[in-house]
């Protein structure tokens, strides 16, 4: 029959449906904010003070070997930047194509910049020890 619709057409239109609901852009901004916002948060503090909280755990500083204030700072521009880049993401699906398309990669950039830092860091802190890994 002409114009009649397949099985595969209509189980597509279900399947790929529920991405435009507009809860979904509710929920995507929902969780970059709770989850960027508090890394915006934490960095800003670890800049700010030069140095992580007491209450962190060992665990938490497990690829740094001795924290400096330089160090700690440069931790705090990784969690900046990944903060940044997560509410860009978010807040992209709520403006127009062209700006959302910038603030994706602008982001990504954020993100990419976050990550130099986090191995510059690291690196920066292991350099000059001398213990050997076993």
């Amino acid at each position: 029959m002409a114009g009649a619709l397949d099985k595969a057409t209509v189980e597509r239109k279900i399947q790929s449906g529920w991405l435009e609901w507009p809860a979904v852009g509710y929920v995507v901004l929902g969780i970059s904010y709770a989850v960027g916002g508090p890394l915006l948060g934490i960095g800003l503090y670890i800049v700010l003070r030069g140095t992580f909280p007491g209450w962190w755990m060992e665990w938490m500083l497990w690829p740094v070997k001795r924290v400096t204030p330089g160090v700690a700072r440069l931790q705090g521009a990784t969690l900046i930047g990944l903060g940044a880049s997560i509410v860009a993401i978010g807040l992209s699906t709520w403006v127009s194509q062209f700006v959302g398309g910038l603030l994706v990669v602008l982001a990504m950039a954020a993100y990419l910049v976050g990550a130099g830092l986090y191995v510059y860091s690291t690196w920066l802190s292991r350099r000059g020890t001398n213990e050997q890994a076993f």
